[in-house]
């Protein structure tokens, strides 16, 4: 939704390729047409019907707002180059950033700092950890693209549980065959030092291109849903960290990725700590485009080889005004979220009232909501529909992620 808008404001018509009929964005004026595609988790099939769409024509630009859509398109770039404009990195470019544990390899050869990172591939290494390691560790999945178990892992108290947990990980993760065959260890899960934090998380999002220049901004996000571990429904403007920018900008020019990112750090007492990259559109991106900081146009510019309109968007960028105060509220997702934390006693009467009250503080400022947007009504009510209809198909799902406590966030 925030790329049609974004790209709708600069006269781009834009087509939307979904498998649902209500989501927000297919229902914005910016969008010119809406066509049905397969799921992202049926890759074979997803990919057959690009290939059909880009043969029909016009020439669309191609860009990914899921993993798993990212790795699909870079993996057959030269193929879908001949049918759609793209701005993608090589697969194994991509593939340094999905992984986890490689990720944290790049990080640290960058200078940025990672929460200790081991990677066993076999019980008998898991068991050697447990002799040594200091406890509690967490064991999570390397990569979530095109696995069919979104689980992602679990916190380790004692010794004597890594391994069970370790096996159950390793057992739960399915990713696909087209994964596998170049990475066939992707199932092996990594143990990671756990660091224990309030729920803020410092966030980096910008657009890097293939001559290493680079764009971004920051904000913290200050709660998700679910808590302590899902995408964020309030954020808050941050100072630049220019040390963290320039950490990712060399990852990134030393692994090769160029294109829209979105780097979260988690605060420790030796440092921000970086745990995540999502190397495409992402949840938040509205935030970012309403301070100034474009990346679909951006990233719609650099496929279509505008290079000195670029230069001008990320100029622009750069000197944007600094903190303005504006924060982003998903409204409906964050009213039902308080609501189902009272319901189930998982977020006490105070708390829920200091949320309400940090939204109220906000109201007589610029505030931004990735679906409400009085020039543009129809998501936002959309987005309402939406959100009552995931209850009802998936009744149990939606519930957890509403109302799982907020416990510290653990990495």
């Amino acid at each position: 939704l925030a790329a049609a808008r974004n790209l709708g404001a600069h006269g781009v018509p834009v087509t939307l390729g979904c498998d649902q009929v209500v989501i927000p964005a297919r229902w914005s004026r910016h969008v010119a047409r809406a066509v049905r595609c397969p799921a992202s988790n049926a890759p074979d099939a997803l990919l057959a019907w690009l290939r059909a769409f880009g043969r029909q024509g016009p020439r669309h630009v191609l860009y990914p707002t899921s993993d798993d859509v990212a790795w699909l398109v870079a993996r057959h770039r030269e193929e879908l180059a001949g049918l759609f404009e793209l701005y993608t990195p090589s697969v194994e470019a991509l593939e340094e950033l999905l992984d986890k544990a490689r990720l944290a390899a790049a990080a640290r050869d960058a200078g940025l700092l990672v929460p200790e990172t081991r990677t066993p591939t076999s019980e008998a290494e898991v068991e050697s950890i447990a002799r040594d390691a200091t406890f509690p560790l967490m064991v999570k999945r390397r990569s979530q693209v095109l696995c069919s178990s979104r689980g992602k892992g679990g916190r380790v108290n004692r010794p004597e549980d890594l391994v069970p947990i370790w096996r159950r990980v390793r057992e739960s993760a399915v990713h696909h065959r087209a994964v596998l065959e170049r990475i066939p260890d992707l199932g092996d899960p990594m143990i990671q030092a756990c660091h224990e934090s309030a729920e803020r998380v410092y966030t980096i999002d910008g657009f890097v291109d293939r001559q290493g220049r680079i764009a971004s901004m920051a904000c913290t996000k200050v709660l998700q849903r679910p808590r302590a571990s899902g995408p964020g429904i309030l954020f808050e403007e941050s100072p630049l960290d220019a040390e963290l920018e320039d950490g990712l900008r060399r990852m990134f020019v030393k692994v090769g990725f160029s294109g829209v990112f979105d780097a979260e750090f988690l605060d420790s007492p030796k440092g921000r700590l970086l745990i995540d990259v999502n190397p495409r559109f992402y949840n938040h991106m509205a935030f970012e485009a309403d301070r100034g900081l474009e990346l679909p146009w951006m990233a719609y510019l650099a496929a279509i080889g505008g290079e000195r309109e670029l230069e001008v968007a990320m100029g622009c960028a750069r000197a944007a005004p600094g903190l303005t105060g504006r924060v982003y509220v998903h409204r409906t997702s964050t009213a039902l979220m308080l609501t189902a934390q009272r319901m189930a006693s998982s977020m006490s009467s105070g708390e829920a009232s200091r949320w309400r009250f940090w939204i109220q503080a906000h109201r007589g400022q610029a505030v931004t909501d990735p679906a409400r947007d009085a020039r543009d009504r129809w998501p936002g009510w959309v987005d309402v529909a939406f959100q009552v209809l995931e209850l009802v198909r998936h009744p149990r799902s939606a519930w957890r992620s509403l109302a799982s406590p907020g416990e510290k966030r653990r990495r």
